[in-house]
């Protein structure tokens, strides 16, 4: 598994386990991410707030906000390891998005996060971020 694939994998796993999260999303991606949020609200009922969508200021840059904090940007500058950092070549964060929107459908077709072993041995071990970052 690639360094990306790795990081997008975590962001969604945060993303389907954080209750009132908000995905800030450039123009370019905001119809599909409009998309995923009425896909995990379908496929996650015992949510109480699925995920709102919204226009965000950065050029080729999604963040992904719990209601505690940033949970994960796809793009951007790389930030502080408490989060997921996935970098983006300009350009390139609808092709990123794309995958992004795929791992996380494929988790919920398993069943994630109510499934045992269905988003693979990375969900159960401790996120390394900074040994993450290191193999971009």
């Amino acid at each position: 598994m690639t360094a990306r694939a790795a990081s997008l994998g975590e962001a969604a796993r945060r993303l389907l386990k954080c209750d009132g999260s908000r995905l800030v999303v450039p123009l370019e991606v905001v119809h599909d991410a409009q998309k995923l949020s009425l896909e995990v609200s379908d496929e996650l009922p015992g949510l109480l707030r699925e995920p709102k969508v919204e226009v965000g200021a950065e050029i080729g840059v999604v963040r992904i906000w719990s209601p505690n904090g940033l949970l994960a940007s796809i793009g951007g500058r790389e930030g502080d390891l408490a989060i997921v950092w996935v970098p983006v070549a300009r350009g390139e964060i609808e092709n990123v998005w794309n995958d992004f929107h795929k791992i996380v459908s494929d988790l919920l077709s398993a069943g994630y996060p109510g499934c045992i072993d269905c988003a693979g041995p990375a969900a159960v071990e401790p996120w390394d971020e900074a040994a993450r970052r290191a193999e971009f």
